[in-house]
């Protein structure tokens, strides 16, 4: 018999657990987790791009019609032979040029129109035409489509490690090699000293964030005497129980 609680006197009873329940909402939590960091990232993008609009529209046309009207004022002192004045205008639009480049190095970087227009083997080909020492970039097949957010934290994540290998093994060789399948893969290898490793706080730990956010790993292999290999893996295609990226 049932006693007044309901229950059998000297029987338990344990309640099935499904082993893969807690697994699923896990599983769900890390989705929900991934799906707001990019949220995050993706507005960072959008904010990125609109930057790049207001100087690109705004401040540089701007300065390049100041610099004209610089050039007509230096011909104007010339006509009058005045070459104090023309000096000093001369200096003045040197400045100025110079604040155009700064300029326009500042929107490159913000969201380098090479990167949307020819994808990104050929972004960071001119990335490595602009810094010093050999580097190759290898990109042995076409990459499929990339999106945005994933393209411009790889692109921003090779920029980096390039940066640091001319930087701290200058002279060395440096390969660039770009590969997809269900994953983007991004290795950066060259042929210094090694010891090399991810500071908190630095550029190339903040890049990692932001490719964590789309599922992605960064990995560094730098014994002593080198090669120096730094890697990055986004997945481009959702895996059963995993977080990703859809296309």
């Amino acid at each position: 018999m049932l006693s007044g609680s309901g229950s059998v006197p000297g029987v338990s009873f344990l309640r099935r657990v499904d082993p893969r329940a807690n697994e699923r909402r896990a599983e769900r939590r890390i989705a929900a987790l991934t799906a707001s960091r990019r949220e995050v990232v993706d507005a960072y993008e959008v904010e990125r791009r609109r930057i790049e609009r207001d100087l690109h529209d705004g401040a540089q046309q701007y300065m390049v019609a100041a610099a004209m009207l610089l050039g007509e004022a230096r011909e104007l002192a010339a006509a009058q032979r005045d070459p104090g004045l023309s000096e000093l205008l001369a200096a003045a639009q040197g400045r100025l040029a110079e604040g155009l480049d700064s300029l326009r190095a500042t929107v490159r970087g913000i969201h380098p129109a090479s990167l949307v227009e020819q994808g990104l083997a050929a972004a960071l080909e001119e990335v490595a035409e602009r810094l010093p020492g050999p580097i190759r970039v290898i990109c042995p097949h076409p990459l499929p489509v990339i999106p945005e957010g994933v393209l411009v934290s790889a692109y921003f994540f090779a920029c980096e490690a390039m940066a640091n290998a001319a930087k701290h093994a200058p002279g060395a060789e440096v390969t660039v090699l770009l590969a997809a399948d269900t994953d983007l893969r991004i290795s950066v290898v060259d042929t210094g000293p090694g010891g090399a490793r991810i500071l908190p706080g630095h550029g190339l730990s903040g890049l990692a964030e932001r490719l964590a956010a789309f599922g992605g790993e960064v990995t560094v292999a730098s014994p002593p005497g080198g090669p120096t290999q730094v890697a990055a893996s986004v997945p481009l295609l959702l895996r059963r129980g995993e977080p990703g990226v859809v296309l």
